[in-house]
């Protein structure tokens, strides 16, 4: 049943949607918004990704210059006689990562008597490298009793 009006009779009021009012769309401004927030999005993501590979980078090296103090403090110690030494450094300075010449890891390591107990050497291997402008040293050292 229609609602009435005082006088009996029904009326309707006709609404007129204007031509731009009843098409649908982004606008103008809304698609700009949109395109700058996907913009910066995308810039720090590929920003944030570089920082993980210049990461893995610098952890590689740090791992191989690691091993190479490793492998080189397992020779030391192997021996059975020590004689001091200060500053020695390889023939094949600067090493590669597997000890060959023309690399970019500098070897050098040091025997000196410990001032912990008689009888015992101080071993101590240094493996730098330079990446990204900064210098890295790892250094691995261990007391050998000579008995």
């Amino acid at each position: 049943m229609r609602p009435a009006c005082a006088t009996g009779t029904v009326k309707l009021k006709k609404v007129r949607l204007s031509p731009i009012r009843s098409q649908r769309g982004f606008t103008f401004n809304e698609v700009l918004i949109a395109i700058a927030l996907i913009v910066i999005g995308i810039l720090g993501f590929s920003l944030n990704t570089a920082g993980v590979i210049r990461g893995n980078q610098v952890s590689g090296s740090v791992t191989i210059a690691t091993n190479l103090a490793q492998e080189k403090l397992e020779e030391l110690t192997a021996q059975t006689a020590f004689t001091n030494v200060t500053d020695a450094s390889d023939a094949n300075n600067p090493i590669t990562a597997t000890g060959a010449r023309d690399g970019r890891f500098t070897r050098t390591w040091t025997i000196k008597d410990s001032s912990v107990a008689s009888g015992l050497k101080e071993i101590s291997v240094t493996v730098s490298s330079t990446e990204y402008l900064f210098s890295r040293n790892v250094v691995l050292a261990t007391l050998v009793f000579t008995g």
